[in-house]
């Protein structure tokens, strides 16, 4: 499935400017990533991403941590769930019926799940996690239920890990929602639930390097970001 994005070349320059994307002018042609590569090429796309190791991606801060609970109620710090690995963070709750929400950004995510089995080894370096805002609905048997497409996939082991959790209650979620810049607004009764679409990738270390909000949906823009934070490490 792709997805028509809003921003053009031009907005996604301008953007860039503000999150630390640096080396690199539209009037440039893109050279693709190879990982990106995986996805094909559609006029669905408003701009392409730059080449991989053309920019840098600042550290925007460090990402916070609390407990977390998994689908099998486990319980974990957060921070030891992201470090070592690269990962892309993003947040939803179950109920979220929104066109432009949960669903689009789940959408996306399980593109690039489902490309990253033509990307062997990527799985040892990228991971992603998916955290519930709303414990006392998303429980963990309700993500144990929202995670089975991916855990009762027959290739799964081909694919990044994908992890999803939530947590215990208000007391946790909190400083995780306050840390990651994650904006959510409840009714008064609780029932309805607004947030700005967000997705976040962490780098090994646990600093946050990118934020993606609804217009930087784009799989290929991850992947080409997640090869210049592994060119990164590799000195290149």
């Amino acid at each position: 499935m792709r997805k028509s994005f809003l921003l053009s070349g031009l907005t996604l320059v301008a953007v860039a400017a503000v999150v630390g994307w640096q080396i690199w002018s539209p009037d440039e042609p893109a050279r693709p990533s190879p990982m990106a590569s995986v996805f094909e090429a559609s006029d669905a796309y408003q701009f392409d991403p730059p080449a991989p190791g053309s920019y840098r991606l600042n550290r925007i801060k460090s990402a916070p941590d609390d407990r977390v609970l998994d689908i099998a109620g486990r319980e974990h710090n957060l921070h030891d769930l992201t470090r070592g690995k690269i990962s892309l963070v993003s947040f939803v709750y179950l109920t979220c019926g929104g066109v432009n929400g949960c669903p689009l950004a789940m959408s996306v995510l399980f593109d690039v799940h489902d490309a990253s089995g033509d990307l062997p080894g990527l799985n040892e370096d990228v991971q992603l996690l998916t955290i519930s805002f709303d414990p006392a609905r998303d429980t963990v048997e309700a993500i144990e239920t929202f995670a089975y497409p991916i855990t009762s996939d027959e290739h799964a082991s081909d694919k990044l890990d994908w992890q999803v959790l939530t947590t215990s209650g208000p007391q946790e979620l909190t400083p995780i929602l306050d840390g990651y810049g994650q904006v959510v607004d409840r009714s008064e009764d609780q029932e309805t639930i607004s947030h700005l679409l967000r997705l976040y990738l962490v780098d090994r270390q646990g600093d946050i390097r990118n934020v993606y909000g609804l217009g930087f949906l784009d799989p290929r823009l991850f992947l080409t970001d997640i090869e210049t934070l592994l060119m990164e490490e590799a000195g290149a």
